[in-house]
């Protein structure tokens, strides 16, 4: 169905553009006229800039055409399985989280899902502080084990120790700062009601958002990629592998036992379970209603540490996850390189527009802005279904882009003596 699909969505864009190439008043473009030269064969010098500027002016406006239209529609659960409530694990690795813990808990507790099929299992193992002691005091409205035994530095061994402890056969994955919505649970365990699923991912959305430009630009950025977003709805949507991001995602135990838990030597332990997942040709779907909250570094320091460690696990982490599945990395990785650039290569399709407009090159002009409505087009799209229709978000753009090159920056440093710590939100 996901080839089908490119089939179709491709086949609009090349027919609108054809019809575009066919009917384009050729005095307003120098470009058609050498072109249209280029077939008489009066003009073969011009073969190699043909070919450049194909790939530049027509396969981006191709591709994020195809992204664009396969932003739109709804994701289908399996049939029946609006019910669908399995007994279920999850697992949370909180240290040193005695202000943000009990917030957590609760939306447990408001949670809609039964809560005789709920257990949850919390690592507060190194903490000095409460977390402990209020994790206790959810021991009356809630199942909870708490496990406060020492452990390795690092959320992937917390997670392993979880699991020991873990009942079911369902796995869920949260971070201690992460809240539920009422019925996030269920709409994350629905895929699993096929037997041939395998693991679930989903949605996170800010919860500061408003607090200030940085937050803002962050909670536009997790509407597409980050936050598990829309790239990943339209992954899905064109039959594409798709990958866990950390947290918010479900998993079979079953599945983690044959794999020996998460892999304790990685920082981004996300990325080798996801790479392991591939090469075990194991299904992954995505649930888009099954978004959960969580804050956002409000200040540039607490930011920069973040991606710091999410970029330098990324890099530690890629030649084991090169090992286990090497085509799956480089098409991840060549496809984050273009797509987790929507927003900024659509603004940057402007720059030559403009300068195609400016020499009355109206065709290449038509060509670029297309790209810019595609790009921009999609991440509108991102925020009316991820971003809570909070369309002023998309005032904060140039954050956001911001955002995506610093993450580029990031991948040229050295991290090699980077070890696992965490996240401190402001």
């Amino acid at each position: 169905m996901g080839k089908l699909r490119y089939l179709i969505y491709g086949t609009i864009i090349v027919g609108i553009f054809l019809l575009i190439h066919l009917f384009f008043p050729r005095e307003w473009s120098s470009w058609l006229l050498k072109t249209d030269e280029l077939f008489q064969g009066t003009r073969l010098q011009f073969l190699g800039l043909f070919i450049f500027g194909g790939f530049l002016f027509f396969i981006y406006p191709l591709l994020f055409g195809i992204n664009f239209l396969a932003s739109f529609g709804k994701l289908n659960y399996p049939p029946g399985s609006e019910n669908f409530t399995p007994p279920i694990s999850v697992i949370i690795a909180a240290i040193n989280e005695e202000k943000i813990i009990g917030n957590t808990l609760n939306s447990f507790v408001n949670s809609t899902y039964p809560k005789d099929h709920l257990e949850l299992i919390i690592i507060t193992s190194g903490s000095t502080d409460r977390t402990t002691e209020v994790c206790q005091e959810y021991q009356n409205k809630l199942n909870i084990k708490i496990l406060t035994d020492p452990l390795p530095k690092g959320k992937p061994a917390a997670l392993n120790h979880g699991l020991k402890h873990a009942t079911h056969d369902i796995i869920c994955v949260y971070d201690a700062d992460t809240q539920l919505y009422d019925n996030s649970l269920q709409n994350l365990v629905r895929h699993l009601s096929d037997p041939t699923i395998d693991a679930v991912s989903a949605p996170v959305v800010v919860r500061n958002w408003n607090e200030n430009k940085l937050t803002k630009g962050i909670a536009l950025e997790y509407t597409y990629l980050s936050g598990t977003g829309l790239y990943h709805e339209i992954r899905s949507r064109l039959g594409r592998n798709l990958w866990l991001m950390g947290r918010n995602y479900a998993i079979r135990k079953k599945i983690l036992e044959e794999f020996g838990g998460w892999n304790e030597n990685a920082l981004t332990e996300d990325l080798h379970l996801s790479a392991q997942l591939s090469a075990a040709k194991k299904k992954i779907r995505f649930a888009p209603d099954a978004k959960i909250n969580e804050r956002a570094p409000k200040t540039f320091k607490s930011f920069i540490n973040q991606r710091k460690r999410w970029v330098g696990g990324y890099s530690q982490s890629l030649s084991e996850a090169m090992e286990l599945d090497k085509r799956t990395v480089i098409l991840r990785n060549l496809a984050m390189m273009h797509f987790g650039h929507t927003l900024d290569l659509s603004f940057m399709a402007l720059i030559p527009a403009i300068i195609f407009g400016l020499i009355g090159d109206y065709y290449i002009m038509l060509l670029c802005i297309a790209t810019f409505i595609f790009g921009f087009g999609t991440y509108i799209n991102a925020v009316r279904k991820y971003g809570e229709g909070r369309y002023r978000l998309l005032l904060f753009f140039p954050i956001t882009i911001f955002i995506d090159w610093t993450m580029f920056s990031l991948q040229f440093k050295s991290y090699e003596e980077l070890e696992w710590e965490k996240t401190i939100i402001d």
